[in-house]
């Protein structure tokens, strides 16, 4: 069931399939993900950006299954029952009248995209977002976001996350933040490369992460042990011996004199 797994701070990253592993987890507070949506059919052959070294993107077919119809429904619901907060995802706008329907669907949100690509046709108007089913079990919900709208405005960017669809650190960061409290665990069950992950290390949270292909698995263990890194050497970083607000009251101490 697990290949492989990987304790990194406060992150524990698991190589493995989800749909096997989500019935075995307890202690998640939410649930936080991209999953491969889109046509079953095709999904794999679809064409991704990559962004190497040099800045150049680079067009590669995606090579893993899409998720769609029934299967992401059954996993919506499994999420739910798994989470004991919020299940925030992006997907296709399509699926959100059936999650509504299930009784799963609280409020559906926009990532508006500045810079997402045009309609090439010019037969009608390009799509210039994504959807954003924001889930919860039934009972008292509560969030950071106070009255703000579900509405998030991050450009797509270069993608150097080592994932043919990596989505803006920014835009998960915004997901963890309104939507979860510091030191609760997420759930990322399509870790992919670990944005999710990172996102959590910087803020605060606990974070369980699941990826069945290997070579992002190992991108997403890299990325979160840095930001592990970088974010002790902050928290740990020794105080300077006479702080600036001691500084300030000693010049208006001098200029009293």
């Amino acid at each position: 069931m697990v290949a492989r797994c990987e304790h990194i701070g406060d992150a524990t990253l698991y190589l493995g399939d989800c749909r096997e592993m989500l019935p075995t987890l307890s202690g998640v507070d939410a649930v936080v993900t991209d999953p491969p949506y889109g046509k079953e059919a095709t999904h794999a052959g679809h064409l991704g950006n990559l962004t190497l070294r040099n800045g150049e993107p680079v067009r590669q077919a995606l090579g893993f299954d899409g998720i769609g119809g029934i299967a992401l429904e059954r996993l919506a619901r499994l999420w739910t029952d798994t989470a004991q907060r919020w299940v925030v995802f992006t997907c296709e706008w399509k699926y959100l009248v059936r999650l509504d329907q299930l009784g799963l669907l609280v409020r559906f949100g926009i990532w508006r995209k500045p810079d997402g690509a045009p309609q090439f046709s010019g037969d009608r108007p390009g799509t210039g977002w994504e959807a954003v089913a924001i889930c919860h079990r039934p009972g008292m919900k509560r969030w950071n976001g106070g009255g703000a709208h579900a509405f998030w405005t991050y450009p797509k960017g270069s993608n150097d996350s080592g994932h043919p669809t990596g989505k803006p650190l920014p835009l998960f960061s915004d997901f963890v933040r309104d939507f979860t409290d510091p030191g609760e665990t997420i759930l990322d069950p399509y870790m992919g490369s670990g944005t999710t992950g990172v996102a959590c290390a910087r803020l605060g949270r606990r974070f369980i992460g699941i990826e069945i292909e290997e070579r992002y698995f190992d991108i997403a263990c890299r990325r979160i042990e840095q930001t592990q890194r970088q974010r002790d050497l902050f928290v740990h970083a020794p105080m300077p011996e006479h702080p600036v607000e001691t500084e300030i009251a000693d010049l208006f101490a001098e200029a009293a004199e």
